[in-house]
């Protein structure tokens, strides 16, 4: 990508002589020695000390090699990665989800992918879970990695993940020490719990309901970490998925337990794209990403041996 003078220039500085530098280009002495003095004419400088069995650079041959030698590697460097667009595709990824993966989960995943692939940006919009699929049927959106109880047949399931419910609490709190919890052990606590639109409110609701009970929250929010400062010290018991305050709870001195009830293990992380659509190359290397890590960030239950701080 340099220019053809540069070229020719730093191969007979390399080789020492017109003759060596033809053979390793492949053409005749005679158009090496016309694009050299062509590129003295210019600058109006010699950059060769001719000598009988030889070329040498002078000094402004030497100042000449060093820019062309740095050009050279910067335009080889732009040549493999623009040769890298052009076999993975679109290189922007352009990703909506829910506040629960905001805090940690996609932010780890976006630097640590952009670490193998430097090439790749990121375009991460927050929203809530109607709107994140929304994004995505309007070609705002790649892919949606949401909270999810049911199936939208407009939009493909790439990946699916268990994510149930926890109850999260302060480390002394009267129910810690247990191995599991129903929602019937709540009855006289008070709750911090997501809004009506929250997956996880409504696996609550309808572990209520099915149990024959009516408990009313005594928080409520839309942003779950803001329950987080509330637990320390109380018997406040806050609901919540593993993705959203798993970095959080060791440093805050929580723990997180199981629900027995099966309603509250019944929701699925799911990765979504536009059905009938095709992802850019890039795109399918992200999807496989996140489904290493979603393989490996979401506990199972009912394998916990014993209350815990959950850590990623």
């Amino acid at each position: 990508m340099i220019s053809l003078a540069l070229r020719y220039f730093l191969e007979v500085a390399r080789k020492g002589s017109v003759a060596a530098a033809a053979q390793t280009q492949h053409v005749a002495a005679s158009a090496i020695s016309r694009q050299i003095a062509k590129l003295e004419d210019q600058l109006g400088v010699a950059l060769f000390e001719r000598q009988a069995r030889g070329m040498s650079l002078s000094d402004a041959g030497r100042q000449l090699a060093a820019y062309a030698n740095a050009a050279a590697h910067e335009a080889e460097r732009v040549a493999d990665e623009l040769r890298e667009r052009s076999r993975l595709g679109d290189v922007t990824l352009r990703i909506a989800c829910t506040e629960g993966f905001a805090h940690r989960f996609m932010p780890q995943c976006m630097a640590d992918f952009k670490h193998l692939h430097p090439q790749t940006r990121f375009h991460l919009h927050v929203d809530r879970p109607e709107a994140v699929n929304q994004r995505v049927l309007d070609g705002q959106a790649q892919m949606a990695l949401r909270y999810t109880l049911a199936t939208d047949e407009r939009l493909r399931t790439e990946l699916v993940s268990r994510a149930p419910v926890y109850a999260v609490m302060w480390q002394h709190h009267a129910l810690a020490a247990r191995r599991s919890i129903s929602v019937r052990d709540l009855r006289k606590l008070p709750l911090a719990l997501g809004d009506r639109d929250t997956t996880v409110r409504q696996l609550f609701d309808v572990a209520c309901a099915n149990a024959g009970l009516h408990l009313e929250p005594a928080y409520v929010s839309n942003y779950s970490a803001a329950f987080l400062p509330l637990l320390p010290g109380s018997d406040i018991v806050a609901l919540s998925g593993y993705l959203t305050l798993a970095d959080k709870l060791d440093a805050a001195g929580l723990v997180a337990l199981p629900f027995s009830n099966t309603e509250m293990q019944q929701r699925s992380v799911q990765v979504l794209t536009l059905a009938g659509s095709a992802l850019p190359p890039l795109a399918r290397v992200f999807l496989q990403f996140l489904e290493e890590r979603l393989r490996h960030a979401t506990p199972e239950p009912a394998r916990a041996a014993r209350p815990r701080a959950l850590v990623s």
